[in-house]
């Protein structure tokens, strides 16, 4: 069995590749726990950059609601949603007390609606902030998920 370690670089791997963080972060997570299918792929591809590229919500963040919907989730209208619910309203305020804001165009510091912002700045904040974060975020999301 993978280590969280292992498990938060095969996310940075993943958006330094082919994905966008959210994608990234749902995938990386869902393989650990055994979701096969491309059910986390799809249900993650509208939240990279902030909500569809707008910078509003860290797309890594909306990732930790994600998971915790997918693997603590509530299966019937009568259960409980506070397993899923109190580790996502964690990871959001750890979230915020580390990078200041919940939104990614604060932490990336530039506008990414905005072609010539991202053609100069977004390279180079990507590998020095985005990956680092997603890394982050999917060790959080793997605490919470396998915390007894």
């Amino acid at each position: 069995m993978q280590t969280i370690d292992e498990v938060a670089e095969r996310a940075g791997q993943l958006y330094a590749e082919k994905y966008h963080c959210c994608e990234a972060v749902v995938t990386a997570v869902s393989e650990y726990m055994g979701l096969e299918g491309d059910l986390p792929l799809r249900i993650s591809t509208p939240f990279g950059g902030g909500l569809t590229g707008n910078g509003a919500a860290c797309g890594s963040l909306l990732a930790a609601y994600l998971c915790m919907g997918l693997f603590k989730g509530r299966t019937s209208e009568e259960a409980d949603r506070k397993d899923a619910c109190e580790p996502a309203n964690r990871i959001y305020h750890r979230f915020c007390e580390t990078y200041g804001s919940p939104d990614c165009r604060n932490i990336v510091g530039y506008d990414k609606t905005d072609p010539k912002a991202v053609e100069l700045y977004g390279k180079q904040v990507k590998q020095d902030v985005c990956i680092p974060l997603t890394k982050e975020v999917t060790r959080w999301i793997l605490e919470e998920l396998t915390h007894a």
